[in-house]
């Protein structure tokens, strides 16, 4: 239930998803699940099994008795629901739309476009019947968790659980295809949770070094050699670099955040040292370990911790350098925001980051709307199921309006080789699954082509923050198939084409592959060692604790920096435009099939400095790898091009341009927070209906007002076959402010009585976006799951003409004219009233009473009208209307009789009364007063 202007019913009830219990009722039209569940009569998941899961490196069967803690089962949308999402997710990155940036979160989610009620509860149902526990639906009503013996959980799947040789550790896998109830094939689109997800991480580390003397850094950590200089990048270098100077300097993410997925926290120390060392601002990490996630302990501080040495670091120390080098690029490209670290750790039946990815994303109040994961795992390991989780969870991320990176892998075109270990010979082609969906920013890697002349780039002295970079270096493609001590290495950027998801609307423009599968990466920033990134480590010998004029550092690379690095620029451009951005995908590409707004530095040939580009041998014009031994062997990449390509995208990002050209929406209409927008609105399309608006300016706050509003329309029974001969009515409620745009619920009133005090209840059904392009036109999209969910938009035009409106500046005081205009209701009756609107030019009277059958058997409204006359106090022979026949939101023929008169006596501004008397209709010699009071305040206009 939820309070409005008509209905003041107490504090909010979250409606549940899932019952604790459930009977399998009659299926609706917008239900999946349409025949009885028989667990003899299956359906196989159509799926593909994961490349690891093979009978050869099978090493035996899981024991009945081990427990699988989440197991997700993943849920189709009806097709009417699941086009409507993917308009939604349209609309709110098209400047031109009312949904633009009208984002949502899970619930509403859920509420709109996720499985019905009655299919959570059949599915729920057997599960439980199966002998597994319901752990959770999430709140997009895309996936239920659940758990449970993993003897059970393959009998419900008809399948059996075997441990599989993953590697670095044991995996559990399914030996085969499993399946559901063939009732469920409708609704069932995976199971994952069968097979282990295991997500390694994407950085690598040089040693630490500690050069002497106060000059160490001179400049900014240069080594030199007989094949030339390298230099290592402070945040002032990146920001020299990367165009983040002038005024773009003072966006700096504040009041941002920015949530960084782990599997380790970090030690404090480190990144205030950090931050001192490069002259950033002191700003704690806030560390978020999930409800129900296994908690991954205190950070190492030093060497030798649990078994790590600083040369040979542990598993735990590890994934603690992955977490530091991504919480201090993203600090240092964004040091206004703040850091917000969600960790959770691995178990042999659940993957940490995966937790902590359904955090980030499900999770209300949201703990960022940037999110950056620096873990990854090749679409080739994983299968088919994998990839649509992902992609729902991303996609509920889009609509959320969180920008999600990802990074596309150090292991250049062959994405399931480990880039710690040798490379194979002739590896698999395979991109990162993470990078799959076309709901994140999949960031690859560069590396800057400064060997031939470092002077042209690198000052030979320090600045402010150790920067030494003068500004722009040329980049290639990340590629170094050499190792430090001469041995060829996988240390590329990941690049190619998705073998499960489609190649998204927006992914085109020069380059861009037509193949009809998602390429990757999107964008790419620095990921090379050669220039690569200092971080502060203490247990890996890097502390940057300053002694004797000096301190020691590590030098990190990898795509790992890269998304953290894209995480900061984005939470820079939310500071600007003062809004979660979403998905940046859509409008990246649109800006790149423009050069001239120089918003990217494309990556070719020329600017690698590679001449001529031969893909078959592994160097920075491609992400080709090179053999176990020698440079040839390898598999064979993609080449950087002008324009697009699968090596770096669409090039690396100049972020001063980016921010001058990034689209933003043009309010072209009035202002909402203004009496003038009061009035009574339809579409002359679909008569018989229409909206009746009261907004009350500044009510919450000098420039915040309420706006409220009364729908009536027609509903459809249950089985949407007919339109019902009675009402349909809505309220529409919510913040108002100087925009011309606003999203609000959409609630609906029933079990009330005409003119009597029954208890009514009132819930949100939806929610509408009142766009208005000037002060007589607008338009309303409305996405209603009532009875029939529906979407549409219906465009609003002004019944009477405007009086006090104004397009821009500050609205006028409504004048004295409109003493009657407002929201009445008679405390004496529960959910019902009337909306007025007085036309002062026509001197028309028109109201829209929102009431119930007297009979309680539903919904009902009428329409008022009558002169207004020359009495300021009183209205007389306001004819009562009752409308018929009509179609919600359609051109469906209507009937319009006049069933009563009624007068309307204003005693005060905020007090009136209404005498009705009905000579037709249900009814019929029916009369009675209201007593009415104001709902909200009077214009300070108004006087008697």
């Amino acid at each position: 239930m939820n309070e409005t202007l008509f209905a003041r019913i107490g504090p909010a009830l979250v409606l549940a998803a899932l019952a604790a219990t459930c009977t399998l009722a009659h299926a609706g039209a917008g239900d999946l699940v349409q025949s009885t569940v028989d667990g003899a009569k299956r359906m196989a998941i159509d799926n593909a099994r994961p490349a690891w899961a093979r009978a050869d490196r099978a090493r035996g069967a899981v024991d009945a008795e081990v427990r699988l803690d989440r197991v997700s089962v993943l849920l189709r949308r009806t097709p009417e629901r699941q086009a409507a999402f993917e308009a939604l997710l349209r609309d709110q990155q098209d400047p031109r739309s009312p949904r633009y940036h009208a984002w949502l979160d899970a619930a509403e989610i859920g509420q709109r476009y996720g499985a019905s009620a009655h299919d959570l509860d059949a599915l729920a149902g057997w599960l439980r019947s199966e002998g597994l526990r319901v752990e959770a639906v999430a709140p997009a009503r895309t996936r239920v968790v659940v758990s449970g013996r993993s003897g059970d959980v393959a009998r419900a799947f008809d399948t059996a659980l075997a441990w599989y040789d993953g590697g670095e550790r044991r995996r559990i896998g399914a030996t085969s295809r499993p399946s559901v109830p063939a009732a469920f094939a409708t609704i069932v689109r995976g199971v994952v949770g069968l097979d282990t997800f295991t997500l390694r991480p994407k950085h690598r580390v040089v040693a630490a070094r500690r050069p002497a003397g106060a000059k160490a850094l001179h400049p900014a950590g240069t080594a030199c050699n007989d094949s030339g200089c390298e230099h290592v990048m402070f945040p002032a270098d990146f920001a020299a670099i990367y165009g983040i100077g002038g005024a773009v300097a003072d966006i700096d993410g504040a009041g941002q955040s920015i949530a960084i997925v782990g599997r380790q926290r970090v030690y404090a120390p480190d990144v205030s040292n950090y931050q001192t060392i490069a002259g950033l601002p002191q700003r704690a990490v806030e560390v978020i370990v999930p409800p129900g996630a296994t908690d991954p302990g205190a950070p190492a501080s030093q060497c030798g911790a649990a078994g790590s040495s600083c040369d040979d670091p542990s598993d735990a120390v590890g994934d603690q350098t992955e977490a530091t080098l991504d919480v201090q690029v993203a600090a240092g490209v964004a040091p206004g925001a703040t850091i917000k670290l969600i960790v959770a750790k691995d178990t042999d039946t659940e993957s940490g980051v995966q937790r902590a990815i359904e955090h980030a994303i499900d999770a209300s109040p949201l703990p960022a709307r940037v999110l950056s994961i620096s873990f990854g795992s090749c679409e080739a390991d994983n299968g088919a199921d994998v990839a649509h989780y992902l992609d729902d969870v991303f996609g509920q991320a889009a609509a959320e309006g969180i920008s999600v990176f990802v990074s596309s892998g150090d292991s250049g075109v062959a994405d399931c080789a480990d880039h710690t270990g040798a490379p194979p010979a002739q590896p698999e082609p395979s991109i990162d699954v993470m990078c799959s969906s076309g709901h994140v920013t999949c960031v690859g890697g560069t590396r800057f082509a400064d060997d031939a002349e470092p002077d042209r780039y690198w000052s030979s002295e320090d600045g402010a923050g150790y920067r030494s970079a003068y500004g722009y270096i040329p980049e290639g493609a990340w590629n170094e198939p050499i190792g430090r001590g001469g041995e060829t290495a996988l240390a590329a950027s990941g690049g190619g084409t998705s073998r499960y998801l489609p190649r998204p609307a927006w992914q085109s423009g020069p380059g861009v592959p037509t193949d009809g599968g998602r390429s990757v990466p999107d964008v790419s920033l620095n990921a090379a060692s050669h220039d690569g990134y200092v971080t502060c480590m203490a247990a890996r010998r890097g502390s940057c604790a300053v002694s004797g004029g000096s301190f020691s550092f590590l030098i990190s690379s990898g795509t790992s920096a890269s998304a953290p690095a894209m995480a900061g620029i984005a939470a820079r451009l939310n500071q600007k435009f003062g809004a979660a951005q979403g998905n940046l995908n859509p409008n990246l590409y649109a800006l790149g099939a423009h050069p001239v707004n120089a918003v990217f530095h494309d990556v070719t040939p020329a600017t690698s400095a590679v001449s001529p580009c031969d893909v078959a041998v592994p160097s920075p014009c491609n992400n080709s790898t090179p053999g176990p031994s020698a440079l040839s062997g390898g598999r064979a990449g993609y080449a950087v091009a002008p324009g697009y390509d699968r090596a770096t995208g669409l090039g690396s990002v100049d972020v001063r341009n980016l921010m001058a050209a990034w689209p933003t929406a043009q309010q072209s209409g009035p202002p909402l927070n203004q009496h003038g927008m009061s009035g009574s609105w339809a579409n002359a399309a679909t008569p018989g209906q229409g909206l009746v608006i009261d907004v009350l300016p500044d009510l919450y706050a000098p420039g915040t007002g309420l706006l409220f509003g009364g729908w009536f329309t027609y509903g459809v029974d249950p089985a949407g076959e007919t339109p019902f001969v009675v009402h349909r009515w809505y309220t529409i409620q919510g913040q108002v402010d100087g925009g011309d745009v606003a999203t609000m619920p959409i609630y609906v009133t029933t079990g009330g009585r005409f003119d009597t005090s029954q208890p009514t209840s009132t819930d949100v059904v939806g929610t509408a976006t009142l766009a208005f392009s000037d002060c007589s036109h607008g338009m309303l999209h409305y996405s209603i799951s009532d009875s029939r969910p529906a979407e549409g938009d219906i465009p609003l035009t002004r019944l009477l003409p405007n009086v006090d409106c104004v397009a821009a500046g500050n609205p006028p005081a409504a004048p004295p004219t409109y003493w009657m205009s407002g929201t009445w209701a008679d405390p004496a009756n529960s959910g019902q009233g009337l909306i007025v609107d007085v036309g002062p030019t026509q001197n028309v009277v028109f109201a829209a009473w929102y009431t119930f059958a007297a009979d309680g058997g539903g919904q009902r409204w009428y329409t008022l009208q009558g002169p207004r006359g020359s009495n300021a106090t009183r209205v007389d022979d306001i004819g009562i209307f009752e409308t018929s026949t009509g179609g919600f939101d359609d051109a469906t023929p209507v009937t319009t009789t006049r069933i009563g008169s009624a007068s309307m006596l204003l005693r005060e501004c905020s007090s009136a009364r209404l005498t009705y008397r009905f000579t037709a209709g249900e009814n019929d010699g029916r009369s009675g007063t209201l007593e009415l009071t104001r709902l909200g305040t009077a214009s300070p206009g108004c006087h008697l």
